[in-house]
C-alpha cells in the first residue's frame, strides 16, 4: 500500500511587507496555496512594514538574519564564481558593497532544511538572491522569479537623474533571471518588455495576471470611508491611490482636475504616501502647494495611507490612474471590482490590458492633461454600469492566478 502524495512545500520571498503592489499579490498567492493544502512559508529579508499583521492563516513568516555585506558579497561570488563580473560590476556602479546579498546565506539555510519545492520570489533583489540562494545550497528547488514592472519605461523616467538602479542590475539580473526555472510577468507588455531589456528567451518568460479580487474586498468596501465628501449628495469626488511618487504623476490628475473645477463642483481625494519617507513628504508638500496655486486647496485632500481604501473606492465616482509607467495596475482592478468607473493613463504596462483597451474604462495618453479632463467629465456623465466593472473585475481573481501557477508548478514538481 503506497503512502498518499504529499503537497509540495512552496516558499515566497519578499524583500519586505510595505504596502506595495507586489507585495499584495504574494500575500495573495501564499493565502491561495495555503488553501489548497500545500505548505507555505513566507520568506521576508526584513519583516516590516504594513502588511506585518496581515500574514495570511496556514501561512508561515521566515524573518531572514542578515550576515555582513562583506559576507554576502562573498556569499554570491562563492554561488556563482562565472558571474564574478555582474557581481563586482554592481559594486563598481554603486561604489560600494551592494546591501541586498546580506540574505543569500539564510535563504540557501531554509532551502536546505525545509526541503523547498519550489521557492517565487517577485522583485529583483529577491529574484537574484533566490537564484544565487539554491546555488550556494546546491538543492534542486526549483526557482520562479516574478517581473512586476516595465523595466524600459522605469530606466527612461530615471534617466534624467543619472544612472538608475534598474540599470546598475541589469546585468545580474541578465544572468540570474536566465538561470531561473521560469519568469512570470504580471502583463504581456512587461513580458515583452522584459524579454527585450534583459534578452531572455521567450519561451522563459510567460504572463500570469495578478491575482487581485478576493471575496473579502465586498465585505470591506462595506464600512465607512470615515471622509465626509464621500458622504454629501450631488458633489462627486475623484479618486487617486498611490504612493506619493514621480512614476505615479499626481500633478498631472491634479492639473486635470483644476480644468474640470472650472466646468462644475467636484473634489479630488488622493490616499496614499509613506510618511516615514522623506522623499514622499516633500512630494506631498508641493502637491499643496500645486493645489493652492491652482486654486483648488479647499476641494482637494490627503488623508494618507488607509489598510482599508475599498469603502473609497466604492463610494467614489471615478478612480483615475495617472501613472507614467505600471507593470499592471492592481488598483484599477480593485476599482472595477468596487464597481467604481475608471479612468487612466495608457502607460506602459497593463491598464490596456485590464481595460481591454478603453471598453471598461476611460485610456487617456501618459501626460496629456486635456485627455485627461475630457475623460473625467465622460465618466461622470456617463458612467459604465457598475455591475459590468465589477464582472470584469472578477476576472482577475486569486483563485484563476492560483489555478495559473498551479498548471506552472506542475510542470515542475511532481
Amino acid at each position: 500500500m503506497t503512502e498518499p502524495e504529499q503537497p509540495a512545500r512552496i516558499a515566497f520571498l519578499l524583500d519586505n511587507l510595505s504596502g506595495g503592489g507586489a507585495e499584495k499579490v504574494v500575500l495573495n498567492l501564499a493565502a491561495g496555496f495555503a488553501g489548497l493544502g500545500h505548505p507555505v512559508d513566507l520568506m521576508v529579508c526584513r519583516a516590516e512594514g504594513v502588511l506585518r499583521n496581515h500574514i495570511p492563516a496556514g501561512v508561515k513568516l521566515v524573518p531572514l538574519k542578515p550576515v555582513s555585506v562583506l559576507r554576502g558579497v562573498t556569499a554570491a561570488l562563492t554561488a556563482d564564481p562565472s558571474g564574478w563580473r555582474e557581481i563586482l560590476g554592481l559594486l563598481v556602479a554603486r561604489r560600494k558593497l551592494p546591501k541586498a546579498f546580506r540574505y543569500i546565506p539564510a535563504i540557501a539555510r531554509h532551502f536546505k532544511r525545509s526541503r523547498l519545492s519550489l521557492i517565487v520570489s517577485a522583485l529583483p533583489k529577491s529574484n537574484i538572491n533566490a537564484v544565487l540562494a539554491r546555488r550556494l545550497s546546491g538543492v534542486d528547488t526549483r526557482v520562479v522569479v516574478g517581473a512586476h514592472i516595465h523595466l524600459s519605461a522605469q530606466e527612461s523616467a530615471c534617466a534624467g537623474e543619472g544612472k538608475s538602479r534598474i540599470t546598475e542590475l541589469r546585468p545580474l539580473m541578465r544572468r540570474c533571471y536566465r538561470q531561473a526555472d521560469a519568469v512570470v510577468a504580471v502583463s504581456n507588455g512587461v513580458a515583452r518588455d522584459t524579454v527585450h531589456y534583459l534578452g531572455l528567451p521567450e519561451t522563459l518568460v510567460e504572463t500570469i495576471y495578478n491575482p487581485v479580487a478576493t471575496r473579502g474586498i465586498i465585505s470591506l468596501s462595506e464600512e465607512s470611508s470615515d471622509h465626509q465628501w464621500f458622504e454629501r449628495e450631488g458633489i462627486p469626488v475623484v479618486l487617486g491611490i498611490g504612493r506619493f511618487v514621480p512614476q505615479k504623476d499626481f500633478p498631472l490628475l491634479l492639473r486635470a482636475f483644476a480644468e474640470l473645477r472650472k466646468r462644475r463642483p467636484v473634489c479630488l481625494v488622493l490616499l496614499g504616501g509613506d510618511p516615514s519617507s522623506g522623499d514622499q513628504v516633500r512630494h506631498r508638500d508641493e502637491l499643496h502647494k500645486l493645489a493652492s496655486d491652482l486654486g483648488v486647496a479647499e476641494d482637494f485632500d490627503m488623508p494618507g495611507y488607509k489598510e482599508n481604501p475599498y469603502p473609497y473606492l466604492r463610494r467614489a465616482s471615478v478612480f483615475v490612474l495617472s501613472s507614467r509607467f505600471e507593470g499592471f495596475g492592481n488598483v484599477l482592478v480593485e476599482a472595477l471590482f468596487c464597481g467604481c468607473p475608471v479612468v487612466s493613463t495608457d502607460c506602459p504596462s497593463g491598464p490596456a490590458e485590464i481595460l481591454r483597451g478603453g471598453e471598461f474604462g476611460h485610456l487617456v495618453p501618459v501626460g496629456d492633461r486635456q485627455a485627461m479632463t475630457e475623460a473625467l467629465e465622460t465618466a461622470l456623465d456617463a458612467p459604465v454600469d457598475s455591475r459590468t466593472l465589477r464582472a470584469r473585475g472578477e476576472e482577475f481573481s486569486v483563485d484563476r492566478a492560483v489555478s495559473q501557477y498551479h498548471e506552472l508548478f506542475d510542470r515542475f514538481v511532481s
